[in-house]
C-alpha cells in the first residue's frame, strides 16, 4: 500500500544513465510513493544487483546477478532500467560537462516552479 504523504510535496527525482545500484534502488522505491514524484532526465542505468562471480576450470571468469528487484506490481528495471516521466536526452554528456550545465536540473527547477504556480 503506497504511503499518503500529504504534508510533503511530490517532489522530482533526476536520473541518468549513470544512475546504477542504490541510486536506482531509491527510485524505485520512490515509484510507489504518493504523490509520485517526477522522474526527470533519462533512464536509469538497469543494473540493479549485485554479481555473483564465478572461475571456471580453464581460467575464464564469469558473474551473474543473484538479486531481482521488483516493484510491488512485480515489474522489474533490470537492462532497461526505470524510465523518466519527463525526458532530458543527453544528461551529463561530455558536451554537458564542458559546458557547466545540467538540463535535467534545470529542467526540474522549471517543474518545480510551474508546480507553484497551480
Amino acid at each position: 500500500m503506497p504511503l499518503e504523504s500529504p504534508a510533503l510535496p511530490a517532489g522530482e527525482d533526476v536520473n541518468s544513465s549513470l544512475t546504477i545500484s542504490a541510486g536506482e534502488t531509491f527510485t524505485q522505491a520512490m515509484t510507489g510513493r504518493t504523490p509520485r514524484p517526477e522522474r526527470i532526465g533519462e533512464n536509469t542505468q538497469g543494473a540493479f544487483s549485485d554479481f555473483l562471480w564465478r572461475k571456471l576450470p580453464n581460467g575464464w571468469s564469469f558473474a551473474l546477478p543473484n538479486e531481482r528487484f521488483l516493484t510491488r506490481d512485480g515489474t522489474s528495471f533490470d537492462v532497461t532500467g526505470i524510465p523518466s516521466h519527463l525526458s532530458v536526452p543527453g544528461v551529463l554528456s561530455d558536451e554537458e560537462l564542458n559546458g557547466d550545465r545540467d538540463t535535467s536540473f534545470a529542467k526540474a527547477l522549471s517543474y518545480l516552479a510551474n508546480q507553484r504556480r497551480r
